[in-house]
């Protein structure tokens, strides 16, 4: 049953790719690629790491199953505030671009050689930036967006490099504003607009990275409507995913609806609460937010249980590299209840 959904899900790709943008060539490879994707964005983690574990098996000398599964760590890492086991996924990193080089090598893949250096240099990029290492961090940014830049060079149609180009032009020139009059500077972000919504539009595997990018995009250039509708967009395929619920409550919070944004801070508390593995640092941060919003709205018995929810937790009760910011929620949590509800708002 399950190789016959793995074929039905082949042929239905190959169907829409066709109008969409050039894919893996192997359907078997492609199929597997395909869902473990999406389990990924669907939370299910394990189940996606699983599949690209299979990949690998099955495709050895592929970049896919190894670059994959380090986006699974990092997706993970991300949903659960957890840190991610750097050895292992620098290896899989490692190994990816390996791979990645090879295809670099064969006739017909160059471009998937270079689409895979990007998008293995990219997730690396994240990872040195979160760890505290921005020089690192931003070296690997610009050898991804070179890499996505080789891949559209070779074939216009792999839209689903389009949209890396695009996020890093953006913060490109949003960390150089001031500095856009001056030649061969200038402002990309137009372009970054342009290209992230190619990738969504005619993308395939990085469509709603694409779209989470966007909105994040959206937001911090004040165009939180717009936020909104690419939140809604990425919701409506996958109604639990933790990014999109963040930058559906952002918005809302941006747009001053104090009962949108509360309803989207509580389908995340629903989304935590089906974790396996929470370590229930998001909550506690999500219950002051929410709790914010409801003493707005004037329900302050849902507030006090909220903060009485927060508050049976302990600094102890966190990882080590959490605890820290788990203390001033904690006691944020504490002023606020001792104020007796005064309209103090705690968000992060």
């Amino acid at each position: 049953m399950r190789q016959l959904g793995l074929c039905c899900l082949a042929w239905i790709s190959l169907i829409a790719s066709a109008m969409a943008q050039t894919v893996l060539p192997d359907v078997r490879l492609n199929a597997l690629v395909l869902q473990g994707i999406d389990l990924d964005w669907q939370g299910k983690h394990l189940q996606a790491d699983s599949l690209f574990q299979e990949t690998i098996r099955e495709f050895p000398n592929h970049p896919a199953g190894y670059v994959y599964r380090a986006g699974v760590m990092q997706s993970k890492a991300m949903d659960q505030e957890m840190q991610v086991d750097e050895a292992r996924f620098d290896s899989l990193i490692r190994l990816a671009k390996e791979k990645a080089k090879g295809l670099l090598e064969r006739d017909g893949e160059a471009k998937w050689g270079h689409f895979f250096l990007g998008t293995a240099d990219g997730y690396d990029s994240y990872a040195r930036v979160y760890r505290g290492d921005w020089l690192s961090g931003a070296l690997r940014g610009i050898a991804s967006v070179s890499s996505f830049k080789d891949a559209i060079r070779l074939d216009s149609s792999m839209y689903d490099a389009y949209g890396g180009v695009g996020a890093f032009n953006y913060w490109r020139s949003r960390k150089t504003e001031y500095f856009n009059w001056i030649p061969f500077i200038g402002d990309a972000r137009p372009e970054a607009f342009a290209f992230l919504k190619k990738t969504i539009d005619r993308g395939l595997y990085n469509r709603y990275t694409a779209l989470s990018m966007l909105a994040a995009i959206y937001d911090d250039a004040g165009l939180h409507d717009k936020a909104l509708e690419c939140s809604r967009a990425g919701l409506e395929r996958y109604p639990a995913n933790q990014v999109f619920l963040w930058a559906l409550a952002t918005a809302w919070q941006k747009l001053g609806n104090s009962r949108e944004a509360a309803n989207a801070y509580e389908r995340l508390l629903r989304a935590f609460a089906a974790e396996k593995e929470n370590n229930r640092y998001n909550e506690i941060v999500c219950r002051l937010n929410l709790s914010r919003f409801k003493l707005e709205l004037g329900d302050t018995l849902q507030v006090r249980e909220n903060l009485v929810d927060i508050l049976k937790f302990h600094k102890a009760d966190f990882p080590v590299h959490l605890q820290s910011r788990a203390q001033e929620k904690l006691d944020q949590a504490k002023e606020l209840l001792r104020k007796g509800l005064d309209g103090h708002s705690f968000t992060e």
